[in-house]
């Protein structure tokens, strides 16, 4: 040493390793959120084959519970805080950050936990900032230390086999290798007598080191694991094992201690090796004073100042990863400033079906992606044609090419093209439709058509129906009642829109109450209730105008944007498809906060008028003789299944009758009767 007078330290140099950012940003999204607060974490280093400036290692085991024991590894104990803004990361002052986790380290000195649990000394300190959508982080290490080690004079090292014997040196290396508590293999102490070498837990350095048996320190050394491999300075955690010392043996200032560095060289899996590079050091503790203490430990960053790191990991995650969280971050970041209570987990798992990959399948589709539903079905028997890119968010002109892509399978693939993460499937199917005969030559292709769908809705949570004509919307309808799923319908007209939601009917023998503020979900209509007559053939002889949907351009996306809206509004309210409906109110009265979800009102339907700007939200009960959901209908569709569904396609006459509709008629011949026409209020899903 050139100075043998004065003893120099060799610090901490930190190491993290890339999953540490990967698990704080996952911590940060789902369980600190906005909050603030010290975090406990984990860090590790070795006293085994160091070389040059002993590392301190953070990884994504630091925010375990308990220290992750891994071979030849020691436990450092830490605190972090992570701040949610750069501006709040710089300015936060460091130096009182400093002396309180410090104030800590001397607590845990003072009260003893220190002499339990020795690995307590081994402290740092980690102060963050992560920008979650680019993946930057700012960290900056402080290994924590009191500014006087308690000692200024020292002898020059010397190689552990100058001090020991080959015989105690080996009893040593055994005795230190069979600890098996982690926590005291950093810190203890070693007493030689004869040929042998005994460690000694830091809990008796009292004894050890007592006034009485000052003839005896000449065999004690005071020893740690120490993390520099080279080189005569000690390692950093030297410091505050000399202030234990110190403060719990006042009567040692002034006397020689002996100090053993501790450094292991492995020479094979088991062999360990201490007699290479292991110190022994003569030290002359000085005063402590508690009130002069000073807390130091900052690290220096790659320019050799006092000041944070900066590392950008965005490229060494996968893309897709890295989409999925940030995804998650943006709903995340509505969560927790807006709507703390807002589940997302019910949202992102509802696995939805949209019947219709069109103008309407398109933006709910993409819609649905907003909300990071994972599941999302498309059923469509369309190609994509050259005048559906410009209408029709998902597809491009090269979808068009070749004679045209399929739209189902087109749209899921879009959406993979978006995000990566979702499980979007194309389904290309023509929907059986009532009225649209089934003759013998098409029977097999239609009954497997009805099972095909009839999976399909088994197999989701959501089904929306976004067909262009009535009748394709029967069979879902009919699906969707019979197994009680949430069904969603959005349907077009030129400058009107209507979006509502089916009751899901529970046959519990209630009888609804027509007085009533509101309507219970089971009691509400499907999209035929307010039908008199069963859908026919609304496909054959259209003009050109008809073949295609005319609306104005909006009218999609508000529709398909309301129909998503009013599905998550649905999952949020305690009673999911039971919640309630208020029956339809005058301007400037509120809907009651008990009828409603965690994002609002939950209406059974909303109409909407471009032309005036109007929007209302009626609602309607089920209607006992509703050709789709009502309860002859489900019965039968229950009794007969297939034939009865054969029966329907083939005549539409079958469902007035079945339903009562055609007595309805002659009972109302007198009157007149307002009915919806098939060429109104049309899905945006083009089939040219």
């Amino acid at each position: 040493m050139s100075d043998a007078s004065t003893l120099k330290f060799s610090p901490f140099a930190s190491h993290v390793d890339p999953s540490f950012w990967h698990k704080l940003s996952q911590i940060k999204l789902d369980i600190d959120k906005l909050n603030e607060s010290f975090r406990p974490v984990w860090g590790s280093y070795t006293n085994v084959n160091s070389l040059g400036v002993p590392a301190l290692n953070v990884d994504c085991t630091s925010y375990n519970s308990a220290f992750e024991e891994l071979r030849h590894q020691l436990p450092a104990c830490g605190h972090q805080l992570n701040l949610n803004t750069l501006e709040s990361y710089k300015s936060c002052d460091k130096s009182n950050l400093l002396e309180k986790q410090g104030s800590l380290l001397w607590e845990d000195i003072t009260s003893g936990a220190v002499l339990k649990n020795p690995s307590l000394l081994s402290r740092f300190f980690l102060l963050t900032f992560g920008d979650l959508k680019k993946y930057n982080f700012y960290y900056w290490f402080a290994f924590l230390a009191p500014s006087n080690p308690s000692l200024q004079v020292v002898k020059a090292p010397a190689a552990i086999h100058d001090e020991l014997t080959s015989t105690q040196v080996e009893c040593l290396q055994k005795e230190w290798y069979n600890i098996s508590d982690v926590r005291h293999r950093g810190y203890f102490i070693v007493k030689i007598e004869r040929e042998r070498a005994s460690i000694h837990p830091l809990s008796e350095i009292t004894s050890l080191y007592s006034q009485s048996s000052l003839e005896d320190w000449s065999k004690l050394y005071l020893a740690f694991s120490d993390p520099c491999g080279s080189g005569e300075h000690p390692g950093w955690p030297l410091r505050n094992l000399l202030s234990v010392l110190v403060y719990h043996c006042p009567h040692v200032v002034g006397k020689d201690i002996k100090v053993l560095s501790l450094r292991i060289v492995l020479k094979s899996h088991a062999q360990l090796n201490i007699a290479e590079k292991s110190l022994v050091l003569t030290v002359q503790p000085l005063p402590l004073s508690e009130k002069d203490i000073k807390w130091i430990g900052w690290e220096r960053n790659n320019r050799g100042n006092f000041g944070p790191r900066f590392v950008d990991v965005s490229n060494d995650m996968d893309p897709k990863k890295r989409a999925e969280s940030a995804v998650h971050l943006n709903l995340k970041l509505m969560k927790w400033r807006l709507l703390p209570d807002l589940d997302l987990d019910v949202v992102q798992q509802t696995r939805c079906l949209l019947m219709g990959a069109g103008t309407l399948g398109c933006t709910v589709g993409r819609l649905l992606l907003g909300w990071g539903v994972q599941h999302i079905t498309f059923v469509d028997n369309g190609i994509v044609s050259y005048s559906n890119p410009v209408r029709q968010s998902l597809f491009t002109f090269e979808d068009c090419l070749k004679g045209g892509q399929p739209k189902a399978e087109a749209a899921a693939k879009a959406l993979k093209l978006i995000y990566p993460g979702v499980n979007a499937t194309g389904v290309q199917l023509n929907i059986p439709m009532p009225g649209h005969p089934v003759g013998e030559a098409l029977l097999k292709e239609t009954r497997s058509a009805v099972d095909s769908l009839e999976t399909l809705v088994d197999n989701h949570d959501v089904i929306f129906m976004l067909t262009d004509s009535r009748e394709s919307r029967w069979l879902p309808t009919l699906f969707a009642g019979a197994k009680k799923k949430l069904a969603m319908n959005a349907a077009l007209g030129f400058d009107t829109y209507l979006v509502m939601r089916h009751g899901i009917f529970c046959n519990d023998g209630s009888t609804p109450d027509f007085s009533a503020e509101s309507i219970p979900g089971r009691h509400l209509g499907c999209y035929f209730c307010n039908d008199v007559t069963a859908p026919g053939n609304s496909m054959a002889d259209r003009t050109l105008d008809q073949q295609c949907t005319v609306t104005r351009p909006g009218v999609s996306a508000v529709a398909g944007a309301l129909v998503v809206e009013l599905m998550v509004s649905i999952l949020q309210h305690p009673l999911r498809g039971d919640a309630p409906a208020i029956l339809h109110t005058k301007k400037g009265e509120e809907h009651k906060e008990s009828e409603g979800s965690l994002l609002g009102s939950v209406p059974h339907s909303i109409r909407g008028f471009l032309a005036s700007w109007e929007q209302l939200t009626p609602a309607t009960h089920r209607f006992s003789n509703c050709i789709a959901c009502s309860q002859k209908v489900l019965n039968e569709y229950s009794a007969r299944g297939f034939d009865f569904i054969h029966d329907v396609l083939n005549s539409a006459v079958y469902l007035e009758d079945l339903t009562g509709l055609t007595s309805l008629h002659k009972d109302t011949e007198s009157a007149d009767v307002w009915e919806f026409s098939d060429s109104e209020e049309e899905s945006g899903n083009d089939s040219e």
